[in-house]
């Protein structure tokens, strides 16, 4: 692994904030990612697979036209009233 790989691992970091963690079932913050020759590892569970934030229209921010969702917005789906996500933020409450 070259060293420009590991700065470029630790800028995406730090530019997700958080992600999501599907080993976890969890957001993950910054602090709980590194920077390896494989990727970004999260430091808990010591899994990759994480899923990059991505800024959605929330059906729950009312007042943001775009939040950084850390579920990329996979939790939103139209329903009968109009969009709902199954989350409604549960990820970032349960967070300890």
């Amino acid at each position: 692994m070259t060293r420009q790989n590991l700065q470029n691992f630790i800028e995406q970091i730090e530019d997700w904030e958080y992600c999501y963690c599907r080993k976890c079932d969890r957001i993950r913050y910054s602090f709980e990612l590194k920077a390896t020759e494989q990727g970004i590892q999260c430091s808990k569970c010591g899994g990759y697979d994480l899923e990059a934030p991505r800024w959605i229209s929330c059906p729950h921010e009312q007042f943001s036209m775009a939040v950084k969702c850390a579920r990329g917005g996979r939790g939103v789906k139209k329903g009968e009233h109009g969009f709902d996500c199954k989350y409604r933020c549960d990820f970032r409450s349960i967070h300890t």
